[in-house]
């Protein structure tokens, strides 16, 4: 019970990736990546200033320890909690952050890849967990002015536990203007 509970608490640990410090500057990573805040991806598709809805739904995880039932419930709930309703400026739009794909709760994420053919986009993410680990995510698919539809591969890393691998979709979709604040 004590590894399903770890792994339920790293697993939540996903919805973890901002790509600036504490300070306002932007975030690199040991390797010398650099956050969203510095990197030059004119090539991205701009996306409509407003009020987008993301989904994640995850269809298999790497956890032979654990019974189908809990992996499902596992799955589940980093869904739920990685699901968001978020909003775009106009010059977020242009270029959103990481931690706009990566899901709710996100800090310290950093792009690793960002790559454009057309409408075909392939981006890859790396977050902190602080002390817990970290999050590697891969995400390939169609992005349009309104929505977008990837396949998702996320790997959480855990000092006692190991790689934890998971793969689904991740969608999102225009919803219309940001509530007044």
């Amino acid at each position: 019970m004590l590894r399903f509970v770890l792994l339920y608490a790293a697993a939540l640990g996903l919805s973890a990736c901002s790509d600036k410090e504490a300070n306002g500057n932007p975030d690199k990573g040991a390797n010398g990546i650099i956050g969203t805040a510095e990197m030059d991806y004119d090539a991205f598709i701009p996306m409509k200033a407003g009020l987008w809805e993301t989904n994640f739904v995850f269809t298999d995880i790497n956890v032979p320890r654990l019974g189908k039932a809990e992996k499902q419930r596992v799955m589940n709930e980093v869904a739920k909690s990685t699901s968001n309703r978020s909003c775009l400026t106009e010059a977020e739009a242009k270029k959103p952050a990481a931690d706009f794909f990566v899901g709710n709760g996100a800090e310290k994420c950093v792009y690793e890849a960002f790559d454009v053919s057309g409408q075909n986009v392939r981006m890859k993410f790396s977050c902190g967990m602080d002390s817990m680990g970290r999050v590697d995510m891969e995400l390939n698919g169609v992005m349009g002015k309104t929505e977008f539809n990837y396949d998702s591969k996320v790997d959480v890393r855990l000092p006692m536990v190991g790689k934890v691998a998971m793969q689904g979709k991740a969608n999102g979709k225009y919803m219309g203007d940001c509530p007044a604040s």
